[in-house]
């Protein structure tokens, strides 16, 4: 079950685009730099949640509950470690994943921006400023609260 492609989906990673040219499907843009796959990206997105025993829905599920919120929810891959979030609905085969790196955002058109990642790398996006930031903005807060419940665990957790 486990593919090579869906390990590039880690603390590198940096975005996953999908491809709808050719034999690939997805296009993965890491620190390290640009690697493509013959799976969809939530496809890629799922294997990769595998290696820390939970699926997809299953991260996106939490996520929503802790966050109280259930329309396009970030998740974390590795908790802790790696999160993504998407810039549009996950259901829209056109959903880019933005993984939790620094960057600045330009809007470039209405309902159109650019993100660009701290080593240079840039992505255009089909959604507004305001939009990547929101989500940006939902994903650290997820972050946060996953490192403060891996902090209690530690904590606490050891007298049960």
């Amino acid at each position: 079950m486990m593919d090579y492609d869906s390990l590039l989906l880690d603390e590198c990673a940096l975005a996953l685009k999908p491809v709808f040219t050719g034999e690939y499907q997805s296009k993965i843009i890491t620190t390290n730099g640009i690697y493509y796959s013959k799976l969809p990206p939530n496809e890629l997105l799922n294997r990769a949640c595998l290696r820390y025993f939970s699926t997809k829905q299953g991260r996106t599920q939490a996520a929503a509950l802790l966050l109280k919120f259930s329309h396009k929810p970030p998740f974390l891959i590795a908790p802790g470690k790696v999160g993504v979030f998407p810039t549009e609905s996950s259901k829209n085969p056109e959903c880019i994943w933005v993984f939790n790196h620094r960057f600045t955002v330009d809007e470039v058109a209405k309902g159109k921006s650019v993100i660009t990642f701290m080593n240079g790398t840039s992505i255009h996006v089909p959604v507004s400023k305001f939009t990547i930031l929101k989500q940006y903005e939902r994903l650290h807060t997820l972050m946060s609260i996953s490192r403060s419940m891996l902090r209690e665990k530690d904590l606490y957790g050891k007298n049960e």
